[in-house]
């Protein structure tokens, strides 16, 4: 398991997560509750789920250390809609 207080991989998946959750916090009272609801789950199950799999080393890594997808999933955000 990969270390997540230094590894700066692991340190960018913590941190994206906790922001992520903190702009929810900020903003969920001006949000309809079907999308708050959505931006809920996906912080809740698809990040963390993203956040894991790099600490877990089940993301791809490239010859130098680095994961080749880094980019956080967000196909869930599409069913926001606007």
């Amino acid at each position: 398991m990969a270390d997540e207080m230094h590894d700066p991989e692991m340190c960018y998946r913590r941190g994206y997560h906790q922001g992520a959750q903190q702009v929810l916090d900020a903003i969920k009272h001006c949000l309809p509750v079907q999308q708050r609801s959505i931006v809920h789950a996906w912080i809740a199950e698809d990040l963390l789920k993203w956040r894991v799999a790099g600490l877990k080393g089940e993301s791809k890594r490239d010859h130098d250390g680095s994961t080749v997808m880094c980019q956080p999933p967000i196909e869930r955000l599409s069913n926001i809609g606007g």
